[in-house]
């Protein structure tokens, strides 16, 4: 990622990472059009990439095809704070380590809801992240 000083370390943030606050990823087609998604869960991969479930994101799927430029706001569960990620798409992952775990997780979370026919996993899409800053939303009073 880098160097500046709005950098932030994603192994701090791990309350972001935990499902419990759903993120929300912003897309847009090569013709300038806005897709903007709710997810069930970020996962963090390594210290500069995050995984999320490919389960319905066709617009999605297609916008980052033509543009793979794309941003995110998680929530850490923890202490509420809310973070800008810029994010930059290189692969779909249907198969390995990574697919497993998601496909584990994912179907844990469909039994306890009964959708174990609708969450079907199709693919991991591994995003680079090139930026990640706190978020400030308004004036905090003393």
């Amino acid at each position: 990622m880098s160097g500046d000083d709005t950098r932030v370390d994603l192994r701090t943030i791990d309350g972001c990472f935990d499902g419990v606050i759903p993120p929300v990823l912003a897309t847009c087609s090569a013709e300038g059009e806005p897709n903007i998604t709710h997810l069930s869960q970020v996962y963090l991969v390594d210290d500069d990439h995050v995984g999320m479930s490919n389960q319905f994101f066709s617009k999605t799927a297609a916008n980052v095809a033509a543009n793979p430029h794309a941003a995110l706001l998680v929530t850490d569960s923890n202490t509420y704070d809310t973070f800008q990620m810029d994010l930059h798409y290189e692969r779909t992952e249907t198969t390995g380590a990574l697919f497993d775990t998601l496909k584990a997780s994912l179907e844990a979370i469909a039994s306890l809801m009964g959708m174990e026919d609708v969450f079907v996993l199709r693919g991991v899409d591994v995003y680079r992240v090139v930026s990640c800053r706190r978020v400030a939303f308004g004036a905090t009073s003393a």
